[in-house]
């Protein structure tokens, strides 16, 4: 059984899920602290020659979890995100194919930025026909630990024998303490591929998962896990 761990980013990109694919369960870590400036409530929209931030405005206390931060004013921010991917990809070949369910989340209403972004994260995922059981950090019993303990603990909660690290974790992780768990660890080795994007002509990687679907429809998967490439 494999896991892998991560905070319930905010349109995530191509990368976030290569490693959804490669799990049988991804753990959303939403009890984890919220950090502030990172990609919790942020990510990039693909531009003519460049790109540009979209973000979403929160409420935020120093040492909040991710799932206890609420949106700033809901209803305006999040018609203001949709406006701004609307505008940006609405001529996008698969826009009008892939993004009634995108749109039907941002005019919910969500309160908390955790169920945003969980619920945009499992649309893309059924959009791009993955297998993967998603579940919250907050639906398994507490976590007290914290580093590599608590994902050593939340790796055995789920009944995983293997965890899928990003690539950054061998600089991070207590690799002493992991390895005498028994517990099999992998580290992401993952090669950003290149499509065709409708509206810049110079490729722009590390974009959000909706430039690829939008971009890409059907193809977005065998795109995203390198088997063909749609640059021209």
């Amino acid at each position: 059984m494999i896991c892998t761990i991560h905070q319930p980013n905010y349109l995530p990109y191509l990368g976030f899920f290569e490693k959804a694919y490669n799990s049988d369960i991804f753990v959303l870590y939403d009890t984890t602290q919220f950090k502030k400036n990172d990609w919790q409530n942020r990510n990039k929209l693909c531009i003519p020659n460049g790109w540009q931030w979209i973000s979403m405005p929160i409420l935020h206390d120093f040492g909040q979890k991710i799932l206890e931060v609420k949106i700033k004013d809901p209803e305006k921010n999040l018609a203001k995100n949709w406006r701004s991917i609307k505008v940006i990809y609405g001529r996008a070949p698969f826009f009008k194919d892939y993004s009634p369910a995108f749109e039907e989340i941002y005019n919910s209403q969500k309160q908390y930025v955790a169920d945003l972004n969980i619920s945009i994260i499992k649309a893309a995922a059924e959009h791009l026909g993955l297998k993967t059981k998603f579940i919250k950090s907050s639906e398994l019993p507490e976590i007290t630990s914290t580093s590599t303990q608590a994902l050593i603990d939340i790796t055995k909660h789920v009944n995983a024998d293997t965890y899928i690290s990003g690539a950054e974790g061998i600089n991070y992780l207590d690799m002493d303490l992991w390895n005498s768990t028994g517990l099999k660890i992998i580290f992401q080795k993952y090669t950003h591929p290149r499509y065709k994007q409708f509206n810049s002509p110079e490729f722009q990687p590390y974009m959000n998962i909706l430039d690829l679907l939008f971009n890409c429809g059907p193809e977005s998967l065998d795109i995203l896990l390198g088997k063909i490439r749609k640059q021209d």
